[in-house]
């Protein structure tokens, strides 16, 4: 029978990138919420890590079952890493990606290029019956001075992949998922749940 996990996620954008991530190691994604009643989990940790760990818990403990929770974060060295683990708050939870993409430029105004560098940051928490395990990825680049790209969420449009020197939202699926912090983060979790569970 084919392993699969649950991902406690809302973001469904996140849920694709996942999907394809592991497809070559023949696991499934399971949307928790599309099997359980699950209320918003408030991310209240001080870190990537705790956060991903309230999701991967609170699901382990409804379901019994494999359970992955993920947070991730945008990390920008000119504003102190910011907005780091508010990524997803940043400029208030109910603000659109395009405006908070757009306070971020407006920060930004004045630095150069080279000045410009960031990361975006993941962490993954594998939540499983006897264990627990947490896996990272990181990937640099650096902000864009404007969007680029239609193909992507989040801050996909301002961050530029230096090999392929454009951001994630030109260059698509295909290559973000075989070198994004998620892709790095979600491979090294499927390769332990294969190997180990």
């Amino acid at each position: 029978m084919k392993k699969f996990f649950y991902l406690v996620s809302r973001n469904v954008g996140k849920l694709r990138e996942i999907q394809d991530i592991v497809a070559p190691f023949h696991l499934e994604v399971r949307n928790i919420h599309d099997f359980y009643p699950l209320p918003e989990i408030e991310e209240t940790g001080v870190s990537y890590a705790e956060n991903a760990l309230l999701k991967a818990r609170y699901g382990f403990q409804l379901t019994g079952e494999i359970c992955v929770g993920e947070d991730s974060g945008l990390e920008i060295d000119a504003l102190d890493g910011a907005p780091g683990i508010q990524s997803a708050r940043f400029g208030g939870s109910n603000l659109p990606f395009a405006e908070k993409i757009a306070e971020i430029l407006k920060r930004l105004e004045g630095v150069p290029p080279e000045k410009r560098s960031a990361r975006f940051v993941c962490v993954v928490a594998l939540v499983f019956p006897g264990g627990e395990k947490l896996f990272e990825g990181i990937c640099e680049g650096w902000i864009a001075q404007k969007p680029e790209g239609n193909q992507g969420f989040g801050y996909d449009p301002i961050f530029v992949f230096p090999p392929f020197a454009k951001t994630f939202a030109q260059l698509g699926p295909n290559v973000k998922n075989r070198y994004s912090h998620r892709a790095q983060a979600f491979r090294k979790c499927a390769e332990f749940l294969i190997r180990e569970l």
